[in-house]
């Protein structure tokens, strides 16, 4: 994000505030994380957009998101719909920037505030559980990747530390893991496991098969209720160039 963006998302708030009703005073931190000022991150936390003071760790306890038991629960049934559409899945946008080898492709239900409908009527199960997530519309992304043999995603951070990023496992070969932050963990297949993708990471399939999850993202806990919807309605102006 350069200061022009910047600039023009400042303008852009502050006529939603005015717009909305909501005191600028409310979202301080999310004027302070566009203009750049207060806080600048963990280590290894390096977001284009980074909203100050909240919880930095690259890992989460998924005990802590009720969701997360959902997610779970509603596994068999998700991962059948991924089968079902695994020829109808297309190029994950950054896998040509990002995959320093092999394939990666996604089948997309949320998007930075757009909705792919023909894929939620496709995928009712997946779709009605996804409705179940906090901010599920909003806050980020929603779909199902998949990781050929051989894949290898370079170290990257994510676009801002105001969302958090859940992985539920679905289809999980042995020899292939993701290091967040200074951390490596793998997958488990029914399991979710919840992370800070702001933090730098990266993710390799070393198996002689695909590994497939469901990725969704949801808002960071400590957020208000101001800050969710003006940092939703950025959302709507950042999906031009994410």
């Amino acid at each position: 994000m350069n200061e022009e963006q910047r600039a023009k998302d400042v303008d852009a708030l502050m006529q939603w505030s005015d717009d909305t009703g909501i005191n600028r005073s409310a979202l301080e931190r999310i004027f302070d994380g566009l203009e750049g000022a207060g806080d600048r991150g963990a280590p290894l936390q390096g977001p284009a957009f980074l909203c100050p003071g909240l919880e930095a760790r690259p890992w989460h306890d998924p005990d802590h998101f009720p969701w997360v038991k959902v997610l779970e629960r509603n596994y068999p049934d998700i991962r059948r719909e991924l089968l079902e559409q695994s020829g109808a899945m297309s190029a994950h946008p950054e896998s040509g920037t990002l995959a320093a080898s092999g394939q990666w492709t996604t089948y997309r239900f949320f998007n930075l505030g757009r909705r792919y409908e023909e894929n939620h009527a496709q995928c009712s199960a997946t779709s009605q559980t996804l409705q179940q997530v906090p901010g599920i519309a909003s806050a980020g992304m929603a779909y199902f990747s998949r990781m050929a043999p051989g894949t290898d995603v370079k170290p990257h951070c994510g676009f801002t530390n105001t969302r958090i990023r859940a992985h539920l496992g679905l289809v999980i070969p042995p020899n292939c893991a993701m290091r967040v932050g200074a951390e490596t963990r793998s997958w488990e297949e029914g399991k979710v496991v919840v992370f800070d993708d702001s933090f730098e990471h990266a993710v390799r399939n070393d198996a002689d098969s695909w590994r497939s999850v469901l990725l969704l993202d949801t808002w960071h806990p400590e957020l208000s209720q101001h800050e969710c919807r003006a940092l939703s309605f950025l959302m709507t102006l950042w999906r031009s160039f994410l």
